[in-house]
């Protein structure tokens, strides 16, 4: 035992490396195990460290899987496409053979689809109808920036949907 007095470094010091010492041979058994509830580290088992997971991270994750390249053999080439283009792919093969929920999704996804481009359009429209009004009303305060965005969201427009 070492006499704490003795040496030139603090108790504290010298009592925790005693401790350090004597908790390296502490009894184990035959197979070299330490004695059920002791371990040889003598702060604890150390906590589980959570892995940092954010809705914005897994979001990121998300469309870098989406755009990954996977290999499709399409007649005897093979193709590398996009994973959220061949899982459409695959959707629509599985409707046409008959997959009743495949069908369903596939509708929906359309009719979300035609749905948002016609919001789309009529947003665009709206916003036109606005733009030309401030042109008429307040031609002195329109810049010439205004003007060209006006145009490029009136070449924007799907024919189909321009009133005139």
């Amino acid at each position: 035992m070492v006499n704490p007095e003795a040496t030139p470094f603090s108790f504290e010091a010298v009592s925790s490396l005693m401790i350090i010492i004597q908790g390296a041979h502490m009894a184990r058994n035959l197979k070299g195990q330490f004695e059920k509830g002791t371990s040889g580290n003598l702060r604890g088992r150390p906590r589980k460290q959570s892995h940092p997971i954010s809705d914005d991270q897994v979001r990121r994750d998300f469309f870098e899987a989406e755009e990954m390249l996977v290999p499709v053999v399409i007649g005897n080439k093979r193709e590398m496409i996009p994973a959220r283009v061949a899982i459409d792919r695959q959707l629509v093969f599985k409707a046409v053979a008959g997959d009743a929920r495949a069908r369903d999704l596939y509708y929906k996804r359309k009719d979300r689809f035609i749905l948002e481009h016609v919001n789309q359009q009529l947003e665009n429209l709206r916003v036109i109808v606005e733009g030309e009004d401030r042109l008429r009303e307040f031609p002195e305060d329109v810049t010439d920036e205004f003007k060209k965005a006006l145009s490029l969201l009136k070449q924007s427009i799907d024919r189909h949907y321009y009133p005139f």
